[in-house]
């Protein structure tokens, strides 16, 4: 119940205070959303994010990642927003009790009659935001620039956060009521603030709580749905195959529609020359890779896989132990067996060479390379960079003999190639959609650390990026020909999702290490922790790309005695892919799919399987791919935290 002053004119409540904070709140945020998109100028929540999630730990964080995915950050926006709200209510409570009337003489002390009560406010406040809240956070006193978060703004980070305090202050005392005198009120109608208290704390409590709502709401619904990254889309949702886009390894392929987009098949990286100080064109031969040798025979299906290897089957919580409901047709008998690869749960990081793939071809409908509208998109950041390049330089620093930059002129004058190069967050769950296949346009790093000479004892090379994040690779891995510093995506520019200017490319290594943004390169002499490494994250510093493969069709109706094609995807990083195997029973037996051969030895590979099933029932698919290098997928399920997911995909199909 809050304390009430009475005047000779109406009553006076302390607890009015909480609704003229939240008020004030409101207008603040509103200035601050203006300023955000106005001028650059970082917003509370997004100078939070940081800490917040060093708070939560890498192994907490993956967990709100299986349960949330893409809402996880819009929902951890609308909090701190909320709380912003809040923490603005108790400011208001504050300030009307130290302004609270005279018992006596129902009057506030004059000192709070005047606006000046509500700057001196906002000042102390602003100097508490720059003197103590952002240390908590991390930052210097009155720090000029947020370290972890992206601005081009000329505006000082302290003078924002001292002008949201001082708006605040103003705010609350326009709004917090003011006892009057019946001689001020004579011959008009009662004011909110001299209702009864009931009422008055009643209208406070409907506007407070209505607006806290309607504000929290709305921002969670538009940062959820246009400003991180799709929303409340999962990542196990991907877009449903599109038969436009069916496409074959064999002699006869299904043609596409007139009408319907191709897709872009290259082979290995090209490199083309152009004259000094001009862009590259990129060549329009396709470069085709030719297997070393073709095999004469269909690999027979493998050994049947111990039971403790199988998965557990979802959405089942056990690992099928019978077969389906209806035993499917038995395989058909091949002319030769292969012996079962060794599984592995930790790959091997080398270069692979091709494996030929079957002899047979089957229609596959699904797209070889991932529209760029449709490639993943994951970041630290509330809101992403968006730099422009006419300002922006990419510096090569550190233990080198010849440190320099480049603008981005010059950079995408250096002779370039184009690469297939697939990619995978390593917080991709069993049979998600974090994970894309691309072409790319750039320049090897090893030849720009060639440039720069880099000096002996050098460790690590450090990647800094435009809104704060760094990681790194080994020097070793930063001069695999296949890492690139590229600027261009299926053909156009990088968008600034994707990490314009420039992003790097890491075959191999999961996507928290193609580092976007980036803005300078750096080697040093030991070994760096980036951003997901932390001790407080603890997420994989090695990063190696666990393989993986994925049922992506059918998406429908099946129907006993009728030709299905089961259809999907297999990657290993940089390793390639040599076969994939489809079982149609859970587990219990397993058969070798038609693999296409892929775009490249750093690309996904698109695999098929031809099944009739002769009777009705629920039958449960698992499909399982061996890397180039001879490696078995492991069925071991795992967490994505904190060196990615394994196990076996499975889907559940239903013939009728």
């Amino acid at each position: 119940m809050g304390v009430t002053m009475r005047s000779s004119g109406g009553e006076y409540s302390i607890a009015s205070g909480v609704g003229a904070g939240a008020g004030a709140a409101l207008v603040m945020m509103a200035v601050m959303a203006a300023l955000r998109f106005g001028a650059a100028v970082p917003t509370v929540p997004e100078l939070m994010l940081g800490p917040i999630l060093r708070f939560m730990g890498g192994q907490a964080f993956s967990a709100q990642l299986d349960i949330f995915y893409y809402a996880g950050r819009p929902l951890l926006f609308t909090l701190v927003l909320e709380g912003t709200l809040l923490l603005g209510a108790l400011l208001g409570l504050l300030y009307a009790w130290l302004g609270r009337p005279n018992p006596h003489a129902g009057r506030r002390p004059a000192f709070f009659r005047t606006i000046a009560s509500g700057l001196l406010y906002g000042l102390a406040l602003g100097a508490l935001l720059n003197i103590v809240f952002l240390p908590a956070l991390g930052e210097a006193p009155f720090a000029v620039r947020a370290t972890e978060v992206y601005s081009n703004t000329p505006v000082p980070l302290w003078a924002n956060l001292m002008l949201l305090a001082l708006l605040f202050g103003v705010t609350l005392h326009m709004l917090l009521p003011k006892p009057s005198t019946p001689a001020s009120n004579a011959g008009g109608e009662t004011p909110f603030y001299l209702l009864p208290e009931r009422n008055r704390r009643s209208f406070l409590r409907i506007a407070g709580g209505g607006l806290m709502a309607i504000v929290g709401g709305g921002i969670f619904w538009y940062a959820g749905t246009v400003l991180n990254q799709g929303g409340f889309t999962s990542p196990v949702d991907r877009p449903a195959p599109d038969e436009a886009a069916s496409i074959s390894n064999g002699s006869d392929p299904v043609p596409a529609p007139e009408d319907a987009p191709t897709p872009r098949t290259v082979g290995r990286a090209r490199s083309t020359e152009a004259p000094a100080g001009t862009p590259t064109a990129l060549s329009t031969e396709v470069v085709t890779e030719t297997p070393t040798e073709v095999p004469t025979e269909t690999p027979a299906p493998t050994a049947t896989v111990q039971q403790e290897e199988l998965p557990t089957v979802e959405p089942p919580t056990a690992t099928p132990d019978v077969p389906p409901t209806v035993a499917p047709e038995p395989p058909t008998p091949l002319p030769t067996a292969t012996a079962e690869p060794t599984a592995t749960d930790t790959p091997v990081i080398a270069q692979a060479t091709y494996t030929p793939a079957l002899p047979a071809s089957l229609p596959i409908a699904l797209w070889e390379v991932t529209p760029v509208a449709n490639f993943y998109h994951v970041s630290k950041n509330f809101f992403d960079p968006s730099p422009s390049s006419a300002g922006w330089t990419l510096s090569v620093r550190g233990l080198v003999v010849n440190p320099y930059s480049l603008t981005y002129k010059q950079l995408t004058a250096l002779p370039a190639k184009e690469i297939a190069v697939g990619m995978m967050c390593i917080s991709n769950p069993i049979g998600g959609g974090l994970i894309g296949n691309q072409t790319w346009k750039g320049v090897a790093l090893a030849d720009l650390l060639k440039k720069a000479k880099v000096r002996a004892g050098a460790q690590d090379v450090v990647l800094h990026a435009d809104d704060g994040y760094t990681d790194s690779i080994p020097v070793a891995k930063a001069l695999d020909p296949n890492v690139a510093l590229v600027w261009e995506m299926g053909g156009d520019a990088l968008t600034s999702e994707h990490g314009y200017p420039a992003r790097l490319l890491v075959p191999g290594i999961y996507g928290m290490k193609h580092v976007k943004w980036l803005n300078s390169i750096e080697l040093v002499g030991y070994d760096y922790k980036g951003y997901w490494q932390q001790p407080e994250q603890g997420w994989s510093e090695p990063a190696p790309v666990n393989t993986m493969s994925r049922i992506d069709t059918p998406t429908g109706k099946v129907a006993a005695g009728k030709e299905v094609i089961v259809s999907g995807i297999a990657f290993a990083g940089d390793r390639s892919i040599s076969k994939v195997e489809v079982s149609t029973d859970g587990g219990a037996t397993w058969n070798a799919a038609y693999l296409k051969l892929a775009m490249s030895g750093t690309s996904w590979a698109l695999w098929a399987y031809s099944w009739r099933p002769k009777k009705a029932g629920k039958y449960t698919l698992l499909v399982r791919a061996t890397d180039g290098l001879g490696n078995l997928q492991t069925a071991r399920r795992t967490d994505a935290y904190p060196n990615g997911a394994t196990g076996y995909h499975a889907l559940q199909v239903q013939v009728k």
